[in-house]
C-alpha cells in the first residue's frame, strides 16, 4: 500500500473511533476558506449546501441574495435579462471556497456586455468610462440609470421641462433633439425649424409663449407697424425677406428689372404722418425717376428730368443713348467706356461741348504744343499712349536696330522731340569705355544692332596693321589717350620703352632685330655685319 493510502486508512479508523454526535462531516471534508463576504457562514455549511432535501442549491443562493432573486423573477438586471445566467446554476459561475482573497465574480470589463443590463449602452454612452457611472466602493447595480442623474448640469432649462431628458434629447449627441414640436399647437415649418429654442422661449418659458408673428419679429419690422400686425399676409416662413405681396397688381407702380430687388424700405420711407394715415401715404409716393435717383443724376439736372431717355430698369448705369447717331462725336475706341461727365461737364448746355482732342486732353499734351493741335495725325481713338503713328523714318534719323526698340523719351528728354545733337556720342558717352581714346565716331565700330557687336578691322581701316602678338593686345595698351586728328607716332619704342636693354644705343626701330611674334625673338640675319662678321 502507498503511503498516501495508509494516511487514508488512519484517518477513517480514528473517526470510527469517536461517537457520531462529535462528528461534522462537511467542515470535515471542505475543500478550502469561504470568500471575505461568506465567513461568517463558515460554521454553518446548511445554509448553502443540502442534504437529502428537496431544495436545490440555486434556491439557497436566491434566498440570501434577494435582489438577484427578484432580477430573475422580474427578467432585470444582468441576472434577469441574460438567458444563460437565468437558467444556469449559480456555482457553475461563482464557486467558493477560494480563499478570503478570492474573486468569485470575475467580470471582465473589456468584454462584458452591457446590453444585458437594464441600460444599454447607446450612441456617446459607449465611449465613456465605466468608473464615470460606477463609482469606486458602490456596486454595479447602484450605478444612476437616469438621464438626469449625469446631465443635471447639462440641463439649460433648469428642470422647467421635467426630468425626462430622453423624451427630446438621444444618445447619439447632447444637443441633437428629437423633440416634435409639431405636437404642440405652433408647428415648426422652413425657417423656423432652423430657430434655436431660446429665440421663442426666452428664459426658458415654454408656457403661454406667444404665437403672433409680430411678438417675435417685431423688431424686424422696417414698417414701424404702419401695415399692421398680420406680418403673414405679406411675408412667408420661408423666408421673412421674401414677401408675398404683389406690387404689380395691387399698386400702380410695376416693378421690373432691378426695381424687383429693391428693398421696400427704399423707397416706402417712415415717416409720421404716414403712421396716421397710411392709405394716403401709400396713394402719395413718388413714382417719378428723378424722384428716387436724383443723387444719381450725374448730370445735376443739365439733361433734364426724363431719365427714361437714357437709362433704363435693368441697369442705371447702362444706357440707351445712342452717341453715334444723336450727335456730330461718334464715340470710337476708348471713348466708348469714357463716362459721360468726362465731357460733359453739369450744367453745361450739350451743343457747346467742344470736340477738339486738345480740348480734353490738353494735360496730356506733353510735347506742350511745338508739335501743333492735330493729336489725331499720331494719336489714335483706342489707347491715347498705344500705337502712336509717328513715322520716325521721315526724319533725318531714321530708327534702325536697338533704335527701333527704344523709348522715345530715352533720346528725347523733353518730350518735345526737339533734338538738335544726333551724334552717337551725344546719348552714347556713358557707354564709350574708350573714354574718347579711339575718337567720336562711334559707328566705325559699333553698329545700331548692339552696342557689343562690333566690326573694327585694325589691318585695313589703320595704317598699322596687327600682327603677330600684337593680334591678342586690348585696344586701350596702346590707346591710352584721346585720339587727335594727326596720328601719334607709332615707331616700336612707344610702348616698348620699358622693353629696350639697349637704352636707346639701336635706335627707335626695335623691328631691325625684334620679330612681332615675340620682343624675346631675334631675327639672327640682322646681327651679321655686312662682311658676315657677328656683332
Amino acid at each position: 500500500m502507498s503511503p498516501k493510502g495508509i494516511r487514508l486508512l488512519l484517518v477513517l479508523l480514528s473517526l470510527f473511533a469517536l461517537p457520531v454526535q462529535a462528528i461534522d462531516f462537511e467542515r470535515l471534508f471542505s475543500p478550502g476558506e469561504l470568500i471575505e463576504g461568506h465567513k461568517k457562514l463558515e460554521e454553518d455549511c446548511k445554509q448553502c449546501h443540502v442534504r437529502l432535501r428537496d431544495v436545490t442549491e440555486n434556491q439557497l443562493c436566491r434566498d440570501c441574495h434577494e435582489q438577484v432573486d427578484e432580477d430573475i423573477k422580474n427578467r432585470k438586471g444582468f441576472h434577469g435579462r441574460n438567458p444563460k445566467a437565468a437558467k444556469a446554476a449559480c456555482k457553475s459561475c461563482h464557486t467558493d471556497h477560494k480563499g478570503r482573497d478570492a474573486d468569485i465574480v470575475k467580470l471582465d470589463r473589456d468584454r462584458f456586455e452591457h446590453k444585458w443590463t437594464d441600460f444599454r449602452l447607446l450612441g456617446k454612452h459607449r465611449s465613456v468610462r465605466c468608473e464615470s457611472c460606477h463609482k469606486a466602493g458602490k456596486k454595479f447595480r447602484e450605478a444612476p440609470g437616469r438621464c438626469i442623474d449625469c446631465h443635471k448640469k447639462d440641463d439649460a432649462h433648469d428642470g422647467k421641462l421635467g426630468k425626462k431628458c430622453e423624451s427630446c434629447h438621444d444618445p447619439k449627441s447632447w444637443t441633437q433633439e428629437n423633440f416634435d414640436h409639431d405636437k404642440t399647437d405652433f408647428k415648426l415649418r422652413y425657417a423656423h425649424k432652423e430657430v434655436a429654442c431660446d429665440l421663442c422661449h426666452v428664459g426658458n418659458r415654454y408656457k403661454d409663449t406667444p404665437k403672433q408673428c409680430v411678438s417675435c419679429h417685431a423688431i424686424k419690422d422696417v414698417h414701424s407697424g404702419r401695415f399692421g400686425k398680420r406680418c403673414q399676409d405679406c411675408h412667408s416662413e420661408k423666408k421673412w425677406s421674401q414677401s408675398r405681396f404683389n406690387h404689380d397688381k395691387l399698386t400702380r407702380f410695376r416693378l421690373t428689372g432691378k426695381h424687383r430687388k429693391v428693398a421696400c424700405h427704399a423707397c416706402h420711407q417712415v415717416d409720421k404722418k404716414s403712421l396716421i394715415k397710411r392709405d394716403k401715404a401709400r396713394r402719395s409716393k413718388p413714382r417719378k425717376c428723378i424722384d428716387c435717383h436724383k443723387l444719381d443724376d450725374v448730370h445735376k439736372g443739365s439733361n433734364g428730368k426724363r431719365c427714361d431717355q437714357c437709362h433704363n430698369v435693368k441697369s442705371w448705369l447702362k444706357t440707351e443713348f445712342d452717341h453715334d447717331r444723336e450727335t456730330d462725336f461718334a464715340l470710337r475706341g476708348a471713348h466708348r467706356k469714357t463716362s459721360c461727365e468726362s465731357c460733359h461737364r453739369a450744367g453745361e448746355p450739350r451743343d457747346k461741348t467742344p470736340t477738339k482732342c486738345l480740348a480734353c486732353h490738353q494735360d496730356k499734351d506733353v510735347h506742350e504744343q511745338k508739335l501743333g493741335k492735330n493729336c489725331e495725325s499720331c494719336h489714335g481713338e483706342k489707347a491715347w499712349n498705344e500705337k502712336v503713328r509717328f513715322d520716325h523714318d521721315l526724319t533725318n534719323f531714321p530708327l534702325i536696330g536697338q533704335h527701333a526698340a527704344a523709348g522715345c523719351e530715352t533720346c528725347h528728354e523733353s518730350l518735345t522731340f526737339q533734338v538738335e545733337d544726333s551724334r552717337c556720342e551725344t546719348c552714347h558717352a556713358d557707354d564709350d569705355v574708350h573714354e574718347k581714346t579711339l575718337g567720336e565716331d562711334c559707328g566705325r565700330c559699333h553698329n545700331p544692332n548692339d552696342w557689343l557687336i562690333w566690326e573694327f578691322d585694325h589691318d585695313q581701316d589703320s595704317d598699322f596693321p596687327l600682327k603677330g602678338a600684337h593680334e591678342g593686345v586690348h585696344c586701350s595698351r596702346c590707346h591710352r589717350r584721346p585720339m587727335q586728328e594727326k596720328p601719334r607716332k607709332r615707331d616700336c619704342i612707344a610702348c616698348h620703352k620699358r622693353d629696350d636693354v639697349h637704352e636707346g644705343n639701336f635706335g627707335p626701330d626695335c623691328g631691325q632685330c625684334h620679330s612681332q611674334e615675340s620682343f624675346r625673338d631675334l631675327l639672327m640675319q640682322r646681327f651679321r655685319s655686312m662682311n658676315g662678321k657677328t656683332f
